[in-house]
């Protein structure tokens, strides 16, 4: 790899974007002071690096922990737009079919000068986590679900897509990383399920979900019992001492791992009743309590069966994650198909101010018993929401703070002191910096998934606007469509009621938005009075990590304006441009009337049409010509007002080709559910070829 010196490596920084923006044609226009022969090399990480990859079963979330190791090279400070590092995720599920493609989510970074900490050491590096949703495929709990995950970072420049080899894209200021990670099986079991007794209350539940369970047998408390068997039914089995000692006889693994929860309670000086049940409990299954606790009271720190490996947090939607990799392929209390244990990570938070630690939570993570664990592990994320509001600053003073992890199996960590089983890590994050806040009323943050600062006052998105929690490109002057979601500064006023208002600005109609939206979770769901229209804030960050205040579908072509309404007469406006149609696309072929077969080497010609409101480009292409390219390719310019567009095209047919496809295809600028760009709409026809 080429060697350039500090000074060289910023200017390769600043020159990375420019040499990019040329596709690798033309370059010496550009007259770069860095080496083509450095751009030409993949994998530098002098800036930035893959720490470790986990999975968190419960949220169904892939992570990668980001470790910025500089304090300048990211394109400008917290006040600034900065940069963006971007993680493309594939899985291989170990089926045959090979890596498969997840998704990418980025993370903004900037230039933060290097402070000492608390204790005078550099805060550095600076741990940042990417998190990306998933649907995983489950399986049940007889075979387990180990699949490999592979990352590929790669700064200011999206990874390419289905690219796991990386021999596509340019991966110069890149990394990458595979992890095999454990997807949490399905854990059904029929056996003595009393479905015939609940029968009629599931029906009810699926007719009338916004009942619940109590309501539904307030009528027949009967119901409720049998209720309660199917929960029991269903329960994961807990494997008791005895039953423990006899699964780990063989693999030797003692009590003083397995009997934790036995010997706690010992030590905790419990009344002498249960101190000799729990002495029988021992000698019953052949094993010594006073040795046990000889060889428990040993264990410190002890990372044998797992260890805390990385510590972040997610500078988007705001959480503080923990991973950890399990070692082993047993001491875990049991199969999949049992309740297992739990690995516990209880995080803290020193400020900066007085050097006082905050306990912000702990979590936890369930582990098994899983034939075959690899030798460098199985690797989970333990993920904390986390509301970082009350320690923001303004830019001007970037906010780097020290989090300690602590990592403790199937007992909760007491304090910062290290437990038996587990350990101690800690790690630099940065949290975003808070904006200046308008008087005392409500405050729009971001609506169609867009910070309000990158919507122009046309209800377009403005160039350099990015996903606020995916960290992906908007494309400049994009309108929105589909489901709205609008984020406000919610901890604020937690607890307190509002409305949101939609006007039409075309129309003049104006309504109230009053219906139900899931927050995280199904289980959180914010209801709409059905009277006078009011929401409830949310400021928990486990309950609305995304500060969301509504989501609805406005399900128009108009410009509308979103108002936050308080009872004191404070209000909150944006107006954004909605876009709910689809491109409208013609395609003909003029010159065979309406026979569907072609003569091979002949020409075939045609004409198109084109209609979209907001429109970035459209391509004609073919696949039935030799070369099997496109025709014709048209970005339109962001400030054309034009949304129709035609044209004719007339190519020769292959001579040795039998059939393929024209098709022309157009590309929106549109943002969908508040999360995503329009991926576009095509429209193919066949074409068949024959001999003359």
């Amino acid at each position: 790899m080429k060697t350039l010196n500090e000074k060289q490596l910023l200017v390769a920084r600043q020159e990375f974007k420019p040499f990019l923006s040329l596709g690798g044609k033309n370059l010496s226009k550009l007259k770069l002071k860095t080496s083509l022969d450095f751009f030409a090399q993949k994998m530098n990480t002098t800036f930035e690096s893959l720490g470790c990859i986990g999975y968190n079963s419960k949220k169904q979330q892939l992570t990668a922990t980001i470790n910025i190791k500089r304090s300048s090279g990211y394109s400008g400070s917290l006040c600034e737009n900065g940069s963006y590092e971007y993680v493309r995720f594939y899985i291989d599920y170990q089926d045959g079919d090979g890596w498969q493609d997840m998704g990418v989510v980025g993370v903004n970074v900037h230039d933060i000068p290097t402070e000492k900490d608390c204790d005078n050491q550099d805060e550095k590096p600076i741990t940042y986590v990417a998190r990306l949703d998933i649907e995983s495929k489950r399986k049940f709990c007889s075979v387990p679900n180990l699949p490999m995950v592979r990352a590929v970072l790669s700064w200011n420049t999206v990874p390419e897509p289905n690219d796991p080899d990386l021999e596509i894209g340019t991966y110069v200021w890149s990394d990458t990383k595979d992890a095999q990670i454990q997807i949490e099986p399905y854990k059904f079991f029929l056996p003595d399920f009393p479905i015939l007794e609940v029968d009629d209350i599931l029906n009810s539940i699926i007719l009338n979900p916004s009942l619940s369970l109590n309501q539904l047998t307030l009528q027949q408390p009967e119901k409720l019992l049998a209720i309660k068997k199917a929960k029991a039914a269903i329960k994961p089995k807990t494997l008791n001492f005895s039953e423990l000692s006899v699964l780990y006889n063989k693999n030797k693994i003692k009590p003083h791992r397995f009997g934790i929860k036995e010997l706690q309670s010992v030590i905790k000086a419990p009344n002498h009743i249960e101190l000799n049940n729990i002495s029988n409990i021992f000698e019953v299954n052949n094993w010594d309590l006073l040795d046990s606790l000889a060889e428990f009271n040993n264990v410190n720190c002890d990372t044998e069966f797992e260890e805390l490996v990385c510590v972040g947090a997610d500078y988007n939607r705001q959480a503080l994650i923990g991973t950890f990799k399990v070692n082993k392929s047993s001491g875990y209390n049991g199969g999949l198909c049992t309740d297992g244990s739990k690995e516990y990570v209880s995080f803290w938070i020193q400020t900066e101010e007085n050097c006082e630690w905050i306990h912000a939570g702990t979590t936890y993570v369930n582990v098994y018993d899983i034939p075959g664990v690899p030798d460098n592990g199985i690797f989970y994320s333990a993920v904390l929401p986390y509301k970082f509001d009350d320690l923001k600053q303004e830019c001007g003073n970037p906010q780097v703070l020290k989090v300690k992890a602590i990592l403790s199996w199937n007992v909760e960590p007491q304090g910062m002191e290290c437990s038996r089983w587990g350990n101690i890590l800690e790690s630099y994050v940065q949290i975003q910096p808070e904006k200046a806040t308008i008087g005392n009323g409500p405050e729009i943050v971001a609506i169609g998934g867009v910070d309000v600062n990158w919507i122009g006052a046309n209800g377009l998105t403005m160039p350099s606007a990015h996903f606020r929690f995916t960290g992906l490109e908007v494309t400049n002057r994009s309108a929105f469509g589909g489901l709205i979601i609008v984020e406000a500064k919610t901890n604020k006023f937690n607890g307190q009621r509002y409305k949101v208002r939609v006007d039409n600005l075309n129309t003049g109609d104006s309504y109230y938005v009053d219906n139900s939206f899931v927050m995280d979770n199904v289980f959180n769901v914010s209801h709409a009075n059905s009277i006078t229209k009011e929401y409830t804030y949310y400021g928990d960050a486990t309950n609305n990590s995304l500060n969301a205040v509504a989501k609805f579908y406005p399900g128009t072509n108009d410009l509308i304006r979103v108002t936050i309404e308080h009872t004191d007469g404070t209000s909150s406006s944006k107006v954004i441009q909605m876009d709910n149609s689809n491109p409208d696309l013609e395609l003909n072929i003029t010159n065979y009337g309406d026979c569907s077969h072609f003569v091979k080497g002949l020409p075939i010609s045609g004409n198109f049409s084109v209609s979209e409101s907001h429109i970035e480009y459209y391509r004609l292409s073919t696949s039935i010509n030799e070369s099997g390219v496109n025709i014709l390719e048209h970005v339109i310019p962001t400030d054309l007002t034009e949304t129709e567009f035609s044209g004719t095209f007339n190519f020769t047919a292959s001579s040795t080709k039998n059939c393929g496809v024209i098709s022309i295809f157009a590309k929106p600028r549109t943002v969908i559910h508040s999360r995503e760009m329009h991926d576009g709409k095509n429209l193919p026809k066949t074409i068949c070829l024959k001999e003359s």
